[in-house]
């Protein structure tokens, strides 16, 4: 463990060695008094990211920094035990490509199966009118996977069980939210004349703050919807039921603990989770030891390494294909270098850190990926 001190506050990391840049935006973060009287506990797959550290926890206190959570606010993984079903990967591939919008692109028009998520749509006007945005290209999102790290995924585990995993958040809405109440804070600092660096412009709960919290509750709630209607039309093409279900957030407020957690997922005594490594070698699902020291909290992942710039630049494509080998994909190639399994840190040296607050039950073997390209 590192633990490093700043103006403001102190943080233990969870992992013995962090780099360079990850070390100077903690302590950023650590001078700054946005930062100040809450108790920051930071996940082993910590990396540098825009806005905060990646791996970030905290309790809510006075003091809201959009960027913290971020643009993709309620992302998360969502893990599906289908049992021993067979499935084509051909076709199942071709369905995928058809039917789950990816990149930019999203659903020729809202999904209607879904009752919940009927009621729900009523319940996004309010931040549509703030925010003024078109609110037919926000609902026709739900149900679209995004690009980056965004993934589908069947797995198997040592049961041969197959397991159906889905990475995505909130799209554009996501973004559009973080972006226009950063943009608030800045402009409520300049009216104070407060400077601080750029990006941690900060709200205070009572001067707006509060109104962001609302935003991203239903930025939140849409994530899920989006993470459900894909897994409701997965399902329904594969004709299988569930077995299990295991659902993981890591861009998020916790409104029942005042948790944010930034790369980090909920970990409470005998909570489900899933950690995903990278497209090689797969995720856990394990169970929450309930560890105060760590904020209830776990890794989302194995955390970057490289940077998609360098990636773009030092992962050899052949080298990639080769590591996937076995692995059912059609999305190998220059377009996701910096998603292949070099650009993430060593699953095992996750593994190794989180003893205190997971364990492990099933390791989830890839047996199809797929990802925007």
């Amino acid at each position: 463990m590192i633990t490093i001190k700043g103006k403001y506050n102190s943080a233990n990391i969870f992992i013995d060695f962090i780099d360079e840049t990850t070390e100077e935006q903690i302590k950023v973060m650590l001078d700054h008094p946005a930062f100040a009287d809450t108790k920051i506990r930071i996940m082993p797959d910590c990396h540098a990211g825009a806005g905060s550290v990646i791996g970030f926890t905290s309790k809510l206190n006075n003091f809201i920094i959009p960027n913290v959570v971020g643009v993709d606010i309620g992302c998360g993984v969502y893990s599906y035990n289908l049992g021993k079903t067979n499935i084509d990967f051909d076709l199942f591939d071709s369905f995928i490509r058809r039917n789950i919008p990816h990149g930019f692109d999203i659903r020729e028009k809202q999904y209607s199966k879904n009752k919940q998520l009927n009621d729900f749509v009523d319940e996004l006007n309010p931040v549509i009118k703030e925010l003024n945005l078109d609110i037919n290209k926000v609902v026709k999102s739900i149900g679209s996977l995004g690009s980056g790290n965004h993934f589908i995924e069947i797995g198997v585990d040592e049961f041969d069980d197959k397991w159906l995993t889905i990475h995505s958040g909130s799209r554009n809405f996501g973004l559009q939210v973080a972006n226009y109440y950063q943009e608030k804070a800045k402009k409520y600092l300049k009216e104070i004349s407060t400077e601080v660096p750029k990006g941690t412009e900060f709200l205070p709960l009572n001067k707006g703050g509060n109104k962001y919290l609302e935003a991203m509750k239903t930025a939140q709630k849409l994530a899920h919807f989006n993470r459900i209607v894909m897994a409701e039309i997965i399902i329904e093409f594969l004709k299988t039921n569930i077995k299990r279900e295991v659902f993981s957030v890591h861009n998020y407020i916790d409104f029942n603990d005042n948790i944010i957690r930034k790369g980090a997922i909920k970990a409470y005594k005998n909570d489900s989770v899933v950690i995903p490594f990278n497209m090689r070698d797969g995720l856990i699902i394990g169970k929450g030891k309930g560890s105060a020291e760590w904020n209830f909290s776990a890794p989302h992942g194995a955390g970057r390494i490289l940077s998609r710039r360098k990636a773009k630049k030092e992962v050899d494509l052949n080298e990639f294909k080769k590591a996937m080998h076995g692995i059912y994909t059609t999305c190998v190639n220059k377009s996701t270098l910096d998603e292949s399994p070099f650009v993430y840190k060593d699953m095992n040296s996750i593994i190794d850190s989180i003893n205190e607050t997971v364990e492990i039950e099933l390791m989830v073997k890839p047996l199809y990926n797929f990802k925007a390209n």
